[in-house]
């Protein structure tokens, strides 16, 4: 298999499965680009006790996050947490070698 048809693959059956456990999330990348922070891949609502947590996963098909990306997520995270008065989470999926 080609490896940029793992990484749909990859994509999918995450996305599937991160679905299936929180609500999804659609997070303009034209907003983050403006504040120049990073686009996310996937993005859902979690229930936390009494209130809710916003996940973001920036998923990898080969290396993780080189120092530049990983600013923009950060600047990402730090955007939508204050906007939205929320705790979100930054989490990165890499696809696993065969």
């Amino acid at each position: 298999m080609k490896w940029k048809e793992r990484g749909s693959n990859f994509e999918k059956y995450f996305s599937q499965s991160f679905h299936q456990r929180c609500c999804p999330v659609l997070i303009s990348s034209l907003v983050l680009r403006s504040n120049l922070a990073g686009q996310i891949d996937m993005a859902g609502l979690e229930k936390k006790s009494n209130s809710w947590c916003l996940i973001l996963y920036e998923l990898k098909c080969s290396i993780y996050p080189d120092a530049a990306q990983w600013r923009r997520l950060r600047l990402a995270q730090d955007y939508l947490s204050r906007v939205l008065e929320m705790e979100v989470k930054l989490q990165v999926k890499v696809l696993p070698k065969r």
